[in-house]
């Protein structure tokens, strides 16, 4: 009877390890367009790219834009990481082009520029679409 309660213990364990270790992300869905946007932009600036990634309208050229944004990041000294960590983002206006997409315009407490952001409303929540941002006006 021993060995078999043993064996029970470990398949057990392993399981809560597996279950532990799926690449499950637990993150908010951005029911409005600001916390879409807000999230996005903390993520990025606390370096958890996978996270942000959440809250980024799927299509290969957000994509393109959204790896450079980390490529950007990581090559970055350990300062300037952490600076971005510590950065507070100022929401200064969001203005709704419609019932579904919405521009937020803020800046970092690192540089002070101003910058815009457009977010979309989607079947998971609102998302930033990185389009708008960095595509030739």
């Amino acid at each position: 009877m021993k060995p078999l309660m043993t064996k029970a213990f470990i398949l057990i364990g392993m399981l809560i390890l597996a279950m532990s270790c799926s690449d499950k992300t637990n993150h908010e869905i951005a029911d409005n367009a600001l916390d879409g946007g807000r999230y996005f932009l903390e993520n990025c600036n606390q370096g958890d790219f996978n996270k942000a990634n959440n809250y980024l309208l799927d299509n290969p050229e957000n994509q393109s834009f959204f790896k450079g944004i980390s490529l950007k990041y990581f090559a970055l000294d350990k300062e300037g990481r952490q600076q971005l960590r510590q950065a507070s983002i100022q929401i200064n206006e969001v203005k709704a082009i419609d019932s579904n997409q919405s521009i937020i315009s803020y800046q970092s407490s690192v540089d002070k520029i101003p910058h815009q952001l457009k977010v979309v409303n989607s079947p998971k929540g609102w998302k930033v679409d990185l389009k708008y941002t960095y595509s030739p006006k």
